[in-house]
């Protein structure tokens, strides 16, 4: 229902602009009856006037503009010429609607206002077009002794003549008007009192505004003009904020709280002003779904949810092109066929879902649908063949990180190239224009049950909420909506950052977060010491990675100012701003910070999975992947490991009296060493850590509760205790770790492992 009032809105507003311009209109037509250009605009305006209020069901406006409509096709198309007597009667057809428009606004309906009369004018000048017509202020001015409230029409408005004129139509009508009148109305002389006029408004009285005159249009530029005011002022509210907070005066401190509320209450306002419903470039999408699938030979429903979500106009224009490609790539990639559906067991129709909302001060729009997902293997193998990746890097990436190759340049699983998909462009495009307008893109799949794109937008491009950074002299800002966490090194409690193959790290919670330095980054003097520090714990490119900075200043509203080209090329920053004691500072580009940080992601996965063939043995430094089963710690020697691996607890499978999952196109058979070792498994979540083993083709899972640590160390105490895949025990960071030997273990889990393995070099050796 408020959709609809919307709508009505909408439509009184455009109908009262339109009406002013049809009385311009038409007496400019009076001066020029033969203007063809001029009877167009006319008969247009009353047809959109008449289609809408057909629409929305106002029947009584629908039949005055379809008789208005006529006669203007007549006078249009030259069957007729442009007399005083048609001006009059589309003069009083115009003033007519605006009364009912009066009453919709007023009440909601038509009411009952009188339409016959003028439909009767109108129509009498269509059946005889050359019969004299009185001017009129005549009838007007001989139907008004009869109204008791209006003794001097010298006195009347100007649209009061067409109405006194209805009262009075039936005498000059002739005999041609009750005809007319029979059709619209079982009254053949509707009294006088039907017609409630509303009382004339003197120009001192506090009147109702009308809903046109409540609303203007306003040049878009002005509101740019408005917005950047604003910033303005609040980057000056900034520094008085700051001042006053260094001078103890009551008077100016509840002074500049009133500045400060003033200041984000017009800063809001003027934001409103710039904001659209997303549902703006939604209503192009159904026709996209419709014709694409219909090529396809796809059946495709499309939902909408949440399109009443607003953004600022500027990233409306921003989204549109990459949430259209998303939309195409769904139906194309993403639901199958009719008939691949109904084999798969699905409902015939494919559904595609978008959805909007708010979240965490920006906007979330998904792009969901039920269709085949991504195929992680098949994404890894086109990646291989196309180069994207080595087989090195292929062996470190987890699964969500190959999804994320399908935003890679020139990287596309289409079997052939079509109009639609297979160039290999258009996701890297996507990913850029997002993240040009400081948002982020993510994508979800699980295969056969289809795939969601997730796009993060900020509410505006102008202001945003920042936190302010120090490192060195210099001061920068980070765009809140990328920021984590905030995590302080303190030397005195013994934390520290770490390094593993040359790369920082550090230990957040029990997990190795690859770092960046800030300083190393921009060239900024290094410091000599890693404690005592902060960490900004950012989020981008689906991955997380730290910041290290020197000191964390305040959280504020910045103003984003553009950067030169020169600072663009530059590569980490994505504008600038002044802050509170007046400084510039730059802003950093998330991102971009991101892609340097893979360098020292790369060395934290090479040191969890890498083969340490020269490690030493015997009393040397050992490398050791710790897992935790139950209260208990097991460490297994890292050349043991071929890769870590998350499984859906509801893809474990069973074959026989064995646990399986599907990996990498191979049936992988899974251990868990919580039986094996006859511990209690208490792993509840939706997924299960596992320690993956390859020797000679063949792989197996080993299923463990969690995924500990990695550890480089010197084991001086050792015990020869041991148990069934048991090499001993030993001390490690203070904890009695038991010492896994795999081999054994996967034997005493499954006594066929290794048989197999040798019946398959067997039949290979003597093919």
């Amino acid at each position: 229902m408020d959709e609809l009032g919307d709508i009505i809105q909408e439509f009184l507003v455009e109908s009262h602009e339109n009406l002013d311009q049809l009385d311009r209109d038409l007496v400019a037509l009076e001066q020029d009856p033969g203007s063809r250009e001029m009877l167009s605009s006319i008969f247009r305006t009353i047809h959109t006037i008449k289609g809408t209020s057909g629409f929305l069901a106002f029947h009584r406006l629908e039949t005055v503009t379809h008789a208005g409509e006529s006669l203007l096709s007549r006078l249009r198309d030259g069957a007729q010429r442009m007399n005083p007597a048609s001006a009059d009667a589309l003069l009083a057809m115009v003033d007519t609607v605006r009364t009912l428009l009066g009453s919709i606004e007023e009440t909601g309906g038509e009411g009952d206002v009188d339409v016959d009369s003028v439909i009767a004018k109108v129509t009498a000048c269509i059946e005889d077009p050359s019969a004299p017509k009185p001017a009129p202020a005549e009838p007007a001015a001989q139907a008004v002794p009869a109204v008791e409230t209006a003794p001097e029409p010298a006195a009347e408005p100007a649209q009061k003549p067409a109405k006194a004129a209805k009262a009075a139509e039936p005498a000059p009508a002739g005999a041609e008007a009750p005809a007319p009148v029979a059709e619209h109305s079982p009254a053949p002389q509707p009294p006088a009192p039907a017609v409630k006029e509303p009382a004339a408004e003197e120009p001192g009285q506090n009147a109702k505004r009308s809903i046109a005159d409540s609303s203007i249009r306003v040049d878009v530029d002005l509101l740019d003009t408005l917005m950047r005011l604003v910033g303005e002022l609040v980057l000056t509210r900034n520094q008085i904020v700051r001042g006053v907070s260094e001078v103890s005066d009551p008077v100016l401190a509840r002074t500049t709280q009133r500045l400060n509320l003033i200041t984000s209450e017009l800063q809001e306002s003027v934001m409103k002003t710039r904001m659209q419903p997303i549902d703006h470039i939604w209503s192009k999408l159904p026709r996209v779904v419709r014709d694409l699938s219909g090529s396809l030979g796809k059946q495709v429903k499309l939902a909408m949810e949440g399109k009443e979500t607003e953004l600022d106009r500027s990233l409306l224009e921003a989204v549109k092109d990459p949430l259209t490609h998303l939309v195409r790539n769904a139906v194309d990639h993403g639901i199958e066929t009719t008939a691949d559906r109904v084999a798969k067991g699905k409902t015939p129709h494919g559904t595609l879902t978008l959805r909007a909302y708010h979240e965490g001060g920006h906007v979330i729009v998904e792009i969901k649908d039920d269709g085949a997902g991504i195929d992680v293997e098949r994404v890894a193998q086109t990646a291989l063949d196309r180069g994207v990746v080595t087989r090195d890097q292929l062996a470190r990436m987890e699964s969500r990180e190959v999804i994320a190759l399908v935003f890679r340049p020139g990287f596309s699983t289409a079997k052939k190239v079509t109009n639609v998909s297979g160039r290999g462009v258009g996701m890297d495009v996507v990913k850029t224009n997002i993240e040009q307008i400081g948002g982020a893109v993510d994508v979800d799949s699980t295969l056969g049950k289809g795939t969601t794109w997730r796009l993060t937008i900020p509410l505006t491009l102008a202001i945003i909420q920042a936190l302010t950074v120090e490192c060195g002299a210099e001061r920068y800002a980070i765009p809140q909506v990328g920021v984590d966490e905030l995590v302080f090194v303190d030397g005195q409690s013994g934390q520290a950052i770490e390094h593993v193959s040359g790369a920082p790290v550090y230990r957040l919670r029990g997990k190795l977060l690859p770092l960046v330095r800030l300083d190393e980054t921009l060239g900024l003097p290094v410091r000599n010491s890693d404690r005592d520090v902060y960490i900004a714990v950012l989020q981008a490119d689906g991955r997380r990675f730290g910041l290290v900075v020197d000191r964390v200043l305040n959280t504020e509203e910045i103003v984003v100012k553009p950067l030169t080209g020169r600072m663009k090329d530059v590569g980490v920053y994505a504008g600038a701003t002044i802050v509170g004691d007046g400084k510039v500072a730059l802003i950093l580009d998330i991102p971009s910070l991101a892609r340097r940080s893979h360098l020292a992601a790369e060395a934290v996965e090479r040191a969890q999975v890498d083969q340490v063939d020269s490690r030493p043995r015997g009393g040397g430094i050992e490398r050791l992947l710790i897992a935790g089963i139950g209260e208990r710690r097991v460490a297994i020697p890292l050349d043991m490991v071929t890769r870590l691996e998350e499984f859906p607890v509801e893809r474990i499978e069973r074959v026989g009296s064995r646990e399986v999952v599907q990996y990498r196109d191979h049936i992988l058979p899974v251990i868990r060493l919580a039986s094996l070792l006859g511990c209690y498994d208490v792993s509840e979540g939706e997924t299960v850590p596992a320690v993956v083993y390859t020797e000679r083709g063949r792989s197996v899972a080993l299923v463990v509760e969690q995924i500990v640590d990695i550890v480089e160390d010197h084991i001086e105490s050792r015990s020869d205790l041991d148990d069934d895949g048991l090499t001993g025990s030993a001390v490690i960071q203070q904890r009695v770790t038991e010492l896994l030997d795999v081999r054994r273990a996967i034997l005493a889990a499954d006594p066929r492992f290794y048989a197999e393995m040798t019946e398959i070099t067997d039949s290979m050796v003597g093919a």
